[in-house]
């Protein structure tokens, strides 16, 4: 293991990293660089892949709100290969393959230098996989070549942008990203002028209204006023269940023992499951993607059962591909209650991998990022705080918060799944698992910015935050 740890080391050394601030930047200035960090952004969105003609398939259309890409730029494949290695070493450690101590700081610091390596390969193997599986049609070895390259040269400079606001900005550059692409999904959903070309209807809900009247209510496959209510419906019900809480009664022995309450969020695990799920499930869908288009068309000896299990396509409106059977049929993501009339069973099946998976990856991340009883405990004991009527060690306080932390992290993690589901089964603007992101992203995002306010105001404050 000594040798793997030297390789990591090594070939993390290799990565370019934005290097951290001497000391933490005033919230003005960080506030200042997540600006910055959205408009290049929003820039890369709009540069588009040099020397490769127009066409080909939208391998990503049901997954550009989850991977905060852009068609057609260098940035296609959005966070997807980032994230995708985030699954990849979580999945390793959960099930013990890779069997690290997170309270050790080698052991933590070998996991961080591994997730960069990792994310470095994924970015090369698949937006190579990407170009190379048709999603731009033939083309030559020179425009593979090339396309590859700028793909790569995209997703390394979100991985980078990533770094950047967690060093010098406020919460996560994935976090920002997908915000900001659900957010313009929902908006051009909403308000958008422009009409659609076959049909010449309007693609926002709110001209199609003006324009339309009741035959705007339930438009199949372009944005409705049910699709908009449903919205914000979920919009409700995230907030609602972010704020649900359990109170643990607590003492502050800096304060003179004072009491008070320490508050655990049902929604404990946040969003994190929800991203690790929507990219393992789209990632499925690009492999099954890739295989169709290259083995779908002649499928022959062993290569036959491999089309079959992962699913065979035909050509849906805009040019997208349809799954029609195997696995990616059961795992796409449902645009709206039709699925669940259409198919029960396939929604069923969605319905009980998402929700698992979503468990799943709630457990894992709580163990992986220092959120578990033990490290929680011995954080709380730092600083000064004590569960009353028990010892001040950490082994003691880790017991009696444990049971707490295992209740949410698993009803946590159910619950974020099925929100997520039932909000993608409404038709929601932006797909239901973008708004119940966008919603949690955005939450954190204000007690990101009002922690940062409070630790201006009243700088002891930081013995006790850390």
């Amino acid at each position: 293991m000594s040798a793997i740890r030297k390789i990591m080391s090594t070939l993390n050394k290799a990565i370019p990293e934005v290097e951290k601030p001497a000391r933490s930047p005033p919230l003005k200035e960080k506030l200042i660089w997540t600006g910055i960090v959205l408009l290049i952004y929003f820039f890369l969105t709009e540069v588009p892949i040099y020397g490769i003609p127009k066409g080909g398939l939208d391998f990503l259309a049901e997954l550009r709100v989850i991977f905060a890409g852009a068609r057609g730029s260098i940035v296609e494949l959005g966070i997807g290969p980032v994230v995708t290695a985030g699954i990849v070493l979580e999945l390793l450690v959960g099930s013990k393959i890779i069997e690290l101590d997170f309270t050790d700081p080698e052991d933590r610091k070998f996991f961080q230098e591994s997730q960069r390596v990792a994310a470095i390969f994924f970015i090369i193997f698949e937006n190579a996989a990407y170009v190379l599986g048709g999603a731009y049609g033939t083309l030559t070895p020179s425009q593979q070549a090339l396309a590859i390259s700028q793909l790569a040269i995209g997703s390394f400079l979100l991985m980078m942008l990533d770094d950047l606001v967690s060093k010098w900005g406020i919460g996560s550059g994935i976090s920002l990203f997908i915000l900001a692409g659900v957010a313009q999904r929902v908006v051009w959903g909403t308000l958008s002028p422009v009409t659609e070309k076959t049909s010449g209807r309007y693609v926002g809900v709110i001209p199609a209204l003006i324009a339309e009247g009741a035959n705007a209510i339930y438009r199949p496959n372009l944005p409705d006023l049910l699709g908009l209510i449903a919205t914000i419906v979920v919009f409700l019900a995230v907030v609602w269940a972010y704020e649900v809480k359990i109170n643990v009664p607590i003492v502050h022995s800096m304060m003179g023992g004072q009491r008070t309450k320490y508050p655990i969020r049902l929604l404990y695990v946040s969003n994190v499951p929800i991203i690790f799920t929507a990219a393992l499930l789209g990632d499925i869908n690009i492999i099954s993607k890739v295989v169709w288009t290259r083995l779908g068309s002649n499928p022959e000896g062993w290569t036959k059962y491999i089309v079959e299990f992962f699913g065979k396509y035909e050509m849906g409106p805009a040019g997208y591909l349809r799954p029609v059977s195997g696995l990616a049929y059961y795992l796409q993501t449902p645009t709206g209650p039709s699925v669940l009339v259409a198919d029960p069973l396939r929604a069923l099946v969605y319905t009980i991998i998402f929700v698992l998976a979503s468990v799943a990856f709630a457990k894992i991340w709580v163990m992986t990022a220092g959120m578990d009883p033990k490290t929680v405990a011995e954080q709380l004991v730092k600083q000064g705080i004590v569960v009353p009527g028990r010892r001040s060690i950490p082994k003691v306080v880790g017991k009696t918060i444990e049971r707490y932390i295992e209740a949410v992290t698993y009803l946590g993690g159910f619950a974020v799944g099925i929100l997520a589901v039932l909000a993608n089964f409404t038709g929601a603007l932006g797909t239901g698992s973008g708004i119940l992101l966008a919603v949690t992203i955005v939450a954190s995002f204000y007690e990101a910015i009002a922690r940062e306010r409070a630790l201006e105001m009243y700088p002891r404050l930081k013995k006790f935050f850390g």
